[in-house]
């Protein structure tokens, strides 16, 4: 079973997508050998007030609710985003939050952030703050084009114990705050498979220990599901680890 932590559904300003509609990213899907992902809104990534997405998100999805996990987006600048982490949790059913400090204009570390934190750890919802939607070097002249820094991630995750966070999207994790940093490396964080690099950065973090926080992600539909499915072969992990990789922790995190 693979179950698939990042993937979206909608529009991206930027450039045009195959595949974003749940008919089509679930088609997608099966012909990855994919069986469940979890997704968002793209487009609710520069809304002001996201609940609307949200909303229509609940609503695409619900043909597919076993095969899309549905993802609630965030944005702690907008006055009421807690009326919305209700509403999402409590009435939409969703299995977690996504968040984009890059985009939304607040610090990852900062007091926004450390509420929204707070209360997806009282709710016991994960919060997935993906590194980057794009990489930089290509990004369209509108697009803010920036990471998240993983050291922000790495201080929000120890102020914030026992809270769920994921980030997919990472590059470097071996050598990345998340790992270095000794009061962090043992917390509930992980990364996905995306942008990870096997022979460069994924092999050292699992002869180091890290495989315990890998998922398996795509980036669908802005990625193709190939590049992912190839590290998935390649990592140098025994079979017991590659289930936990391809779906056991995906599974505990999103409580499926």
């Amino acid at each position: 079973m693979i179950i698939d932590v990042n993937a979206w559904l909608g529009s991206w300003p930027f450039r045009s997508l195959r595949d974003n509609t749940p008919e089509a990213l679930v088609a997608r899907m099966d012909r990855s050998g994919i069986d469940v992902a979890a997704v968002s809104p793209i487009e609710a990534v520069f809304h002001r007030n996201v609940q609307p997405a949200n909303e229509r998100l609940a609503e695409a999805v619900s043909p597919h609710r076993g095969r899309l996990i549905p993802l609630a987006t965030l944005n702690p600048t907008y006055t009421r985003w807690e009326d919305d982490l209700k509403a999402c949790h409590e009435k939409l059913g969703m299995k977690g939050v996504r968040l984009f400090p890059a985009y939304q204009g607040f610090d990852v570390n900062g007091p926004l952030a450390r509420r929204v934190a707070e209360a997806c750890r009282e709710r016991g919802l994960p919060v997935f703050i993906p590194h980057r939607m794009e990489d930089p070097r290509e990004r369209h002249w509108m697009d803010p084009g920036k990471v998240v820094d993983a050291g922000g991630i790495a201080s929000l995750i120890a102020a914030t114990p026992g809270l769920t966070v994921v980030v997919p999207n990472l590059r470097g994790v071996a050598g990345s705050p998340l790992w270095k940093r000794p009061e962090v490396r043992d917390q509930r964080w992980y990364t996905d498979l995306s942008l990870g690099e096997v022979h460069r950065d994924l092999e050292t973090f699992v002869a180091q220990g890290g495989a315990s926080h890998l998922l398996f992600g795509t980036h669908l539909p802005l990625s193709y599901a190939g590049p992912a499915l190839v590290k998935r072969a390649l990592l140098p992990v025994d079979a017991e680890t590659l289930e936990d990789i391809s779906h056991r922790h995906a599974a505990r995190i999103l409580g499926l």
